[in-house]
């Protein structure tokens, strides 16, 4: 909800606050060197600290998570406040008055719904364990799947009863409107304009939020004739089914002494679990595992085992998790594949063995590194240099997608044995077709407008976070860029950063890095982060040119730019034998594709460097 405060307020609460006194109040910090250091509350780093906290620049980071940020998204991934809420903690500890605009409105609209959504769980809850037409469902969670009803209680599982109206009509009666029924996703219109309940005849799984709130529900069917056999609140103003993970609030009840997160693909499957006393276990939503699911867990834990089926479906399924967790993993992470024996699933496998004996397969689960070349290896083969070479480019497809760590040069040394192929091959193959693969992911991202945040990959190495470090360090240097057209051009996440950060010290002079962080998504942030803390910082008289050095090369690099350039060079005569050269190899670079008047161009170039060449 940024919208609903001044921007203009938003930089001065972050440049007001400390962001040093502030963690300093919720866990101890220690000064070393220029900067502050305690240990992580996103992971367990052990003994050594690897939590830095930036007076200097007001920002914090963990060398082992990445978690990084400001004041407000301290309070944000710490405290589990949302943004509106963090501003307001900071101002009242600056004695500042937040002058909260009309959106505002938008923000408070969603407090009817959390409670029309408490309201109606209650409902189900005491459906479940009073009525008698209930009877069956406490058989079968008690019987069938030996569901007690301490941990019943403990995820507030409820019943929804085969009505059309039994909730609506109650919900009513508390005094609930039937707007605010609509904007929860718990009734619906038919044609007629009458309103009728979403769930009807199903076993209720409510689905909270980081701080316990219930934003939706999963309902699964009790009559094996009805369809969908799960159904899922739709996307509301407080719930959206790719962000939520069944089962992760009520995880973080045990925070300190939780290491490690299970995730599995069903409701049963993580409260099995937790009846099984192993209450780390959370389930996606009947989707996919995506990088926001990841990244919610990696600021919690550092290990996170994938469950899966060990048939076909399963398999695929934990191949479409690996792929969506190498951008995000790198060192101190530890991810994780457990295929269990075909057929079986989490609540069904803890039904015939004890935790121990789950908890010993989990051992025996193959680590991403292990799974990563098993995969490749099964679906390349091995057995021709044709096979092998294929197998590299597939592996280095993925692995250009993952920050520069320790984990990915490893990972690159195992394609090497794996291969046979030197890794200096490997990694020069890697850059030569890195620039058309990510233009070729960022056309994909783009197709998909509501999976936009979630699918950039940034590449720490490249010119364009050269050039965004040496902007963030002196954002002065944003008024040497004397077009941003040609940026904007370039499908390259990075370079689409470099002018997200450039237009904001446009227009905010006087900013800083740490205001900056809070007008970025959470990936883009990490990513600032992550170059302010391991990049060594530029002396200033070399920061000018290290820039236009670096846009330069940028823009040489990019033939959609630099071959219209050099063209307009030569229609002047002033095309020197370097530019020349470079023409001829942009154009080489294309050939399949060019036009007739290319062609004629690239001939005349290699005839004029022919006879340059007799000369």
């Amino acid at each position: 909800m940024a919208g609903s405060i001044p921007s203009n307020f938003v930089r001065e609460i972050v440049d007001t606050s400390d962001i040093v006194s502030l963690i300093d109040s919720y866990l101890p910090l220690k000064k070393k060197g220029k900067d502050h250091w305690g240990i992580c509350p996103f992971c367990d780093d052990g003994s050594n600290p690897s939590f830095s906290v930036s007076e200097q620049k007001q920002f914090y980071y963990c060398f082992k998570c990445r978690a990084t940020g400001n004041v407000i998204s301290f309070l944000q991934s710490h405290q589990g406040l949302d943004f509106v809420e963090s501003i307001e903690a900071l101002s009242s500890k600056a004695g500042l008055e937040v002058p909260y605009e009309n959106i505002r409105s938008q923000y408070d609209d969603r407090e009817p719904i959390f409670k029309v959504l408490t309201a109606a769980s209650d409902f189900f809850e005491l459906s479940l364990s009073n009525t008698e037409k209930a009877k069956t469902v406490r058989d079968y969670l008690t019987s069938d799947r030996k569901i007690s009803g301490e941990t019943c209680r403990k995820y507030s599982i409820g019943y929804a009863p085969n009505s059309w109206n039994s909730l609506s009509d109650v919900l009513a009666n508390q005094g609930y409107g039937e707007e605010v029924m609509l904007k929860a996703g718990l009734v619906k219109k038919n044609k007629d304009g009458g309103m009728y309940d979403v769930f009807r005849d199903r076993l209720i799984f409510p689905i909270k939020d980081k701080k316990g709130r219930v934003v939706g529900f999963g309902g699964r069917v009790m009559n094996p004739d009805d369809q969908p056999k799960y159904l899922n609140t739709g996307d509301t103003p407080v719930f959206q089914k790719g962000k939520e993970l069944y089962g992760f609030h009520e995880s973080l009840e045990n925070r300190r002494e939780l290491t490690q997160i299970y995730v599995v693909e069903g409701y049963m499957d993580a409260v099995a679990m937790s009846e099984n006393k192993m209450h780390n276990a959370v389930a996606t939503l009947g989707i996919a595992t995506n990088r926001f699911h990841v990244q919610k867990l990696l600021q919690v834990v550092n290990e996170i085992i994938f469950c899966f089926d060990g048939d076909d479906a399963g398999r695929g399924a934990a191949w479409g998790a690996l792929k969506n967790v190498l951008p995000v993993v790198g060192d101190g992470t530890e991810i994780r594949f457990l295929f269990l024996p075909e057929g079986e699933d989490p609540a069904s496998l803890l039904e015939k063995e004890s935790n121990e004996a789950f908890k010993d397969r989990s051992k025996q689960s193959l680590l991403l590194s292990e799974y990563f070349i098993q995969r490749l290896s099964q679906a390349v083969g091995v057995t021709s240099i044709e096979k092998k070479a294929s197998l590299a480019s597939k592996a280095m497809q993925l692995l250009m997608t993952m920050p520069e760590s320790s984990i990915k040069k490893l990972l690159e040394e195992e394609v090497s044995k794996v291969t046979g192929l030197r890794k200096e091959d490997i990694q020069t193959h890697h850059k030569t077709n890195s620039s058309r693969s990510r233009r070729s992911l960022s056309s994909s991202i783009n197709s998909n407008s509501s999976s936009d945040q979630q699918e950039r990959v940034f590449e720490q190495s490249g010119l364009g976070s050269k050039a965004l470090s040496a902007l963030i360090f002196y954002p002065s240097l944003s008024s040497e860029i004397i077009s941003l057209e040609w940026l904007e051009g370039i499908a390259q996440p990075e370079i689409n950063l470099l002018v997200e950060v450039a237009k904001f010290f446009t227009e905010n002079s006087n900013s800083t890095a740490a205001e900056l962080l809070t007008t970025l998504s959470s990936d883009s942030a990490s990513f600032i982060g992550t170059l302010l803390s391991t990049t060594a910082p530029l002396e200033e008289k070399n920061a000018l040119l290290y820039f236009t050095d670096c846009l330069n090369l940028i823009k040489k690099s990019n033939p959609e730019v630099r071959i219209p350039e050099l063209k307009l060079i030569l229609d002047k005569g002033e095309l020197t034998e370097d530019e020349a050269f470079e023409l001829q190899q942009h154009l080489l670079l294309h050939l399949e594709s060019l036009q007739d008047d290319d062609k004629i161009l690239l001939k005349n170039l290699s005839k004029k460097k022919s006879n340059s060449k007799l000369q």
